[in-house]
């Protein structure tokens, strides 16, 4: 009885299956699909948000470099959304127009204060880059019920 006593059981040595280890297969797929809801849930989120924000967050220099970006990637259809309303009927306002309207250019905002103008609106300085070097405008913007929105660019 002794030898039983001290005798020990044979060890299993083969490795923990998935199971074991917490995460089966359909497990996992299920994580995956899980985390790939939560992000487009988080996108299209966003997108609903993004006219909120534009309403009631966003400063004047927000609305030009938005209005820039979608300019600059012929995005007209967001590009539209930042303009005023007495323009959205006709072509978008060209930033390079007042500035020598250079073939290829990169714009940005280059002044975030908003100065104020004439007839309630405020200019927004923006900078355009191109081969003719660097050259500064000035975005007119006015308030409208669903936000800022750019009325002209001056040079």
């Amino acid at each position: 009885m002794a030898d039983d006593e001290h005798r020990q059981m044979p060890v299993d040595e083969s490795p923990p299956s998935a199971r074991s280890r917490g995460c089966g297969l359909i497990g996992c797929i299920l994580i995956i699909a899980l985390l790939g809801g939560l992000g487009a849930g988080v996108f299209l989120l966003g997108n609903a948000l993004d006219p909120l924000a534009d309403k009631y967050l966003w400063a004047p220099h927000d609305v030009v470099r938005e209005y820039l970006i979608a300019y600059e990637r012929d995005d007209t259809e967001r590009a539209h959304r930042f303009i005023c309303s007495g323009l959205t009927s006709g072509h978008l306002p060209d930033p390079a127009a007042p500035l020598g309207a250079p073939s290829a250019w990169t714009a940005g905002v280059s002044d975030q204060f908003p100065y104020p103008r004439a007839n309630g609106r405020v200019g927004i300085y923006y900078s355009l880059r191109s081969s003719l070097g660097e050259r500064r405008g000035q975005a007119l913007l006015q308030r409208e019920e669903d936000g800022w929105r750019i009325c002209e660019f001056v040079g």
